[in-house]
């Protein structure tokens, strides 16, 4: 096989697993995770997020999570790494399960 092939080929095969949606499915499912690992109340640092999930761009995850009005909260530590964890919306309004009446 040429140089010129093997490129091609490579090429290829680069646009072919992009466009099955492997990387997207991959990145969607990282996101999924560090959101329910905030959810659950947890103070994570980038590695933390980054060995729990098995990415390697949390920071980035978190940039998005803010974009879409996540109030992730951080503090920078002594070692100069960054501590994250999502602050509760103190807004928030409570259910009422049992239901009420429409009158």
């Amino acid at each position: 096989m040429a140089m010129k092939e093997k490129k091609k080929a490579a090429s290829t095969t680069a646009n072919l697993q992009h466009r099955s949606g492997n990387k997207d499915s991959k990145s969607s499912r990282i996101k999924q995770q560090i959101r329910k690992l905030f959810l659950d109340g947890g103070k994570y640092t980038s590695k933390d997020l980054n060995t729990l999930t098995g990415g390697n761009d949390s920071r980035k995850v978190i940039s998005d999570l803010r974009k879409e009005g996540w109030n992730i909260k951080d503090v920078r530590l002594d070692d100069r790494r960054k501590l994250y964890w999502l602050e509760p919306d103190k807004r928030q309004m409570s259910i009422d399960w049992k239901g009420g009446s429409n009158e």
